[in-house]
């Protein structure tokens, strides 16, 4: 796992934390992290995928 130069985790590492826990909670806890999940998917920047020709 990496952390930020201000102490968090890394946003990649955390939902990857998040969704390894999606798979061990209850219904109830589920919809909360997916939820978390979908907040912190938002603040990432935007991949691309780069594609060359041949």
């Amino acid at each position: 796992m990496t952390w930020t130069a201000d102490g968090e985790l890394d946003p990649v590492d955390k939902l990857l934390l998040i969704n390894n826990l999606i798979r061990q909670a209850t219904p109830r806890e589920q919809i909360e992290l997916i939820q978390v999940v979908e907040k912190l998917a938002l603040l990432q920047p935007e991949a691309t995928v780069q594609v060359s020709h041949l």
